[in-house]
């Protein structure tokens, strides 16, 4: 039974101290005064029967630690003692620790993490969540974004850290690291946050984090506040853990029997073994490296779990080694068991497989402990699913996983509205709108949301919440823009007009981007009110290098042929399909150009137009059509029979463009006298060279995959396609191969002069003759 002596009175305060005015200055030679009563760390003496020692008066706080529970004993203090000076009589005594209660919540660890961890995974803030567990916690790190976030695609990461004992140390293991949506390795992200979060306190190691002696450093910390001398910590040994209520509870005492170690800490500790180096060039950026030196550890630890996954994960990031990395992951033993996140839904995705990745997706997100990385994982499903109500559906599991992360709500509430399902499209807007923080958020929050009725042109509602956004910013161009468009969908055109003319000029005089303004004023003013000329003048304003440029060189085009400006129309057309790329928006607009020329009787520039949206949807049919259409009447005007030549040889092949007169024939070099594919119908030559692609890339030194896709792009015209194939493989062959690939390279840009001169277009046909003397 230990008596506590608490802190004695003060002692009467001498005549002369009391008779100095307060704020005066203090003496030259008067000792500095300590406020030790209103200090973090307050103690008491404890008597007892091994003598007297020293104990917390009160819980004490450092960093995100609660200590509850200290107790120093004084060896060289014996009976008997006066106690009549408290605890400032023994302070400069040397004492031994011999017992520590520290406390770890791990919803203060989480607000204590979260500045510490901004910019982890991107610019700004990040939220974290903590999950307890014995010796162990799941941490998530997930990047903060506004209420009105434009995209679901939210980074998060999610990683283990269990604790071990190594002697008087304890050591800190960073395993089963995973994520969705990032843009480095989650491993590598895992240590980043580790290190961070305990600084200078731990000594890293690979993933293992020590922590020399923490008893000691915690006292050194501690104690001193006090005004009292650092005990010895040594032989003080983690004893005991427990954990309630996201409560971690760590008992340390002198000479206790060590804790019981958790299994999958110990097989962690293992891991990080293996892997000390590869983390290494891991923390350190060098993926290369480290891919390599985890490789070496897989020979010595065939078919490991966590070795696999950390090559996968690099393999994934680096692009085109999809089914590289989903085969590491394959055999690997218990690869089942790992939580990958998105990670093998992601590799499927890029290997072409679908089907697969939505049920990786729903796998991992079933298993995954962290509710955030489980959320986005179920997004990630419902992002790739073409059934609305599975994705609806996932998307719900999404929402209730992680009902915080506004971004989700986002695009609940978008499929809602495309479904039609109005009333639960508004309760998510309504629940977003309650989550806004501040003025600023709400503002965004009900603009994005008129922004998702308007697009699904529902004017009315739009109207509504544009109007409650600018009671927060009356000025606010975008707010302004988007009620003038959604008046004009409820019939008030003229209004609507009149609305986004001012909110262009407010956001002109602002430096703000206004193209989308102007898309949607000319559409007004084209369609609606039928001032063409002014239409054209606003659409002329938008520069080809916004993402509006495609609508509007398209609705240009429309209202150009409309007004009767046809080479204007065919101008504004060209420069449609020259800014189109492999944009599917540009689709639409490219078929309705093509018509436009065969309409003028230029064949020519409609196959061209049609060639560009093949390149965007190579298996539409009636793309095909068009173009097979375009170049039978290119051929019977010219007086050529378009039928395809047959394939005695390869010797002996040639190649003619379909549909363009009067172009040389051009046969193939010895080079390639290998077998000839067999003969394909068009889709089984499209899915062939699908294949022979994904080989190349995957592999650019397979020689027999390029021959053969050359031999097939030669046989069904698709010069461009060759060009680029060869010039790629031109540049890194070695010289044997370069000088068998050198002359059919010329012999296409051979072609591709003739095709250019023949279409008149002499300036292209003038770049190939000169690409063509200088290879």
């Amino acid at each position: 039974m230990t008596r506590s002596v608490g802190p004695r009175p003060s002692p009467p305060v001498s005549p002369a101290r009391a008779a100095r005015p307060a704020g005066g200055a203090r003496d030259e030679g008067a000792a500095p005064s300590i406020d030790r009563e209103n200090a973090n760390v307050a103690l008491r003496l404890a008597i007892g029967k091994d003598g007297l020692g020293l104990e917390l008066a009160r819980p004490a706080r450092l960093e995100c630690l609660d200590v509850s529970e200290l107790v120093v004993r004084l060896p060289h203090v014996r009976f008997p003692f006066d106690v009549s000076g408290g605890v400032a009589k023994f302070r400069h005594k040397r004492g031994e620790l011999e017992r520590l209660t520290v406390e770890l919540d791990t919803r203060k660890l989480a607000r204590w993490a979260e500045p510490k961890l901004r910019g982890l995974l991107s610019a700004g803030p990040s939220s974290v969540s903590v999950e307890a567990r014995r010796l162990g916690v799941t941490i998530t790190v997930s990047g903060r974004t506004t209420k009105a976030a434009a995209h679901a695609h939210v980074a998060a990461l999610a990683f283990e850290a269990s604790l071990l004992t190594s002697g008087d140390d304890l050591v800190v293991v960073v395993h089963d690291a995973r994520g969705a949506n990032l843009t480095s390795p989650p491993s590598a992200l895992a240590l980043r946050a580790m290190a961070t979060l305990l600084g200078s306190t731990a000594a890293r190691e690979g993933s293992r984090f020590v922590l020399s002696k923490p008893t000691t450093q915690l006292v050194r910390r501690l104690l001193p506040e006090a005004g009292v001398r650092a005990p010895s910590g040594d032989d003080v040994r983690l004893g005991g853990t427990g954990e309630a209520d996201g409560v971690l509870v760590f008992v340390l005492v002198r000479d206790g029997a060590p804790v019981e170690i958790e299994p999958e800490a110990t097989l962690a500790a293992e891991v990080a073994a293996l892997v000390r180096e590869g983390d290494n060039a891991r923390f350190a950026g060098d993926f290369g490296r480290a891919r390599a030196l985890d490789v070496a550890a897989l020979e010595r630890a065939p078919r490991h779990p966590e070795i696999a996954r950390r090559i996968a994960e690099i393999d994934g990031l680096a692009g085109k080694r999809a089914e590289a990395a989903l085969a590491t992951l394959r055999a690997a033993a218990g690869a089942e068991r790992l939580h990958l996140g998105t990670l093998a839904g992601e590799l499927a995705l890029e290997a072409g497989d679908p089907s697969s990745a939505i049920a990786s997706f729903l796998r991992a997100a079933e298993r995954e402990p962290s509710h955030v990385v489980s959320a986005l994982t179920h997004a990630a499903a419902a992002h790739v699913t073409k059934d609305p109500y599975d994705a609806l559906s996932w998307l719900d599991e999404a929402v209730a996983r992680a009902p915080r992360l506004a971004e989700l709500r986002w695009e609940r509430a978008r499929r809602r509205l495309e479904g039609g399902r109005l009333e639960e499209a508004k309760a998510d807007l309504q629940e977003l709108e309650a989550m806004a923080e501040g003025t600023r958020e709400r503002l965004d929050v009900l603009r994005r949301g008129a922004d998702l009725y308007r697009s699904v042109s529902l004017g009315d509602a739009a109207a509504d919440l544009y109007e409650r956004a600018l009671l927060y910013r009356p000025d606010d161009p975008a707010a302004l823009a988007g009620l003038g468009v959604a008046l004009a969908q409820e019939g008030r055109h003229a209004r609507g007009a009149a609305l986004l003319a001012h909110a262009i000029e407010v956001a002109g005089a602002r430096g703000e981007a206004t193209a989308w303004m102007e898309l949607e004023l000319a559409r007004i003013l084209g369609e609606q009110l039928r001032d063409r000329p002014a239409a054209v003048a606003r659409l002329r304003a938008i520069p080809d290098e916004a993402k509006e440029a495609i609508a509007a060189r398209g609705l240009e085009g429309r209202l150009r042929s409309v007004l009767g400006d046809f080479a204007g129309a065919s101008l504004a057309f060209a420069r449609l399909r020259e800014r189109a790329g492999h944009d599917p928006a540009a689709l639409p607009w490219l078929v309705e150009a093509a018509n436009f020329e065969t309409s003028r009787g230029d064949l020519h520039a409609a196959q061209r137009h049609a060639g560009a949206a093949l390149a965007i949807s190579p298996k539409d049919e009636p793309l095909l059509a068009l173009y097979r259409d375009l170049g039978e009447r290119i051929a019977g005007i010219a007086g050529l029979k378009p039928a395809p030549l047959p394939v005695e040889s390869v010797e002996a092949t040639q190649i003619l463009e379909p549909g363009l007169p009067g172009l040389p024939l051009v046969e193939l070099e010895p080079a390639f006298e290998r077998p000839a594919p067999p003969e394909l119908d068009e889709a089984q030559a499209e899915e062939r060279i699908e294949s022979l692609t994904r080989a190349v890339q995957a592999d650019p030194t397979n020689d027999a995959a390029v021959d053969e896709l050359v031999l097939l792009l030669s046989r069904l015209g698709r010069s461009m396609e060759l060009l680029a194939l060869l010039s790629a493989r031109l540049e890194d062959a070695p010289p044997d191969r370069r000088d068998e690939l050198l002359p059919k390279h010329k012999e296409t840009l051979k072609l591709l002069e003739a095709e250019a001169r023949s279409a008149g277009r002499e300036a292209e046909a003038d770049l190939f003759r000169m690409a063509h003397d200088a290879s």
